[in-house]
């Protein structure tokens, strides 16, 4: 039986409480050593490998950029395996937005860098190529750090992720891509 002494709940003040928890929780998450550092350095080495694999759709260049893909995966596996040990929480976003790259700017940084480096190896200007590879790691790296500052100053605004079936059609998009450019190379 309920007392009847029960003061009734305020539903503005448990939601404004929460938010204040929430804002709390997003500024107190840390980020592993190196977190971008080594995905713009990951993301450097597969637009390299791409566009030498690309360039020479030979068995070593196609060894090359499966290579650069896999060191990628590695490394995007490794640091959020070792977000959540250190925060002991997942956070909506990070793993598609900042480590996966579907925010605007780390698609555009790779894409470009991409771009440029396939053009300078198609023209024999490898170092060219390089600068690219990069310069399109440097734009990844640092869109995440980006994304990582504003989900800190407004986690609800930010905590948004594509779901599992998006993000694998990106894939299945990102590698029919490279297969056709392959081909028709």
């Amino acid at each position: 039986m309920a007392s009847m002494n029960a003061v009734p709940s305020d539903p503005a003040a448990e939601l404004a409480a929460a938010e204040v928890a929430r804002q709390r929780l997003a500024g107190a998450l840390r980020l592993p050593s190196w977190f971008h550092v080594s995905l713009g350095v990951a993301v450097a080495l597969q637009i390299g490998s791409a566009a030498y694999g690309l360039g020479d759709p030979s068995g070593a260049g196609l060894l090359a950029l499966v290579a650069g893909c896999l060191l990628f995966a590695v490394v995007a596996w490794v640091q959020v395996v070792r977000f959540r040990r250190l925060n002991g929480v997942r956070v909506n976003g990070l793993v598609s937005r900042a480590v996966l790259g579907t925010s605007t700017w780390s698609s555009l940084a790779e894409a470009g860098g991409i771009g440029a480096a396939f053009w300078a190896v198609l023209e024999d200007q490898p170092w060219l190529a390089a600068l690219a590879a990069l310069a399109g790691g440097a734009g990844y790296g640092l869109s995440a750090h980006l994304w990582w500052r504003r989900y800190q100053a407004d986690p609800a605004g930010h905590a948004r992720a594509e779901s599992g079936a998006t993000l694998l059609a990106y894939g299945v998009l990102a590698v029919g891509g490279l297969v056709l450019l392959v081909v028709l190379r």
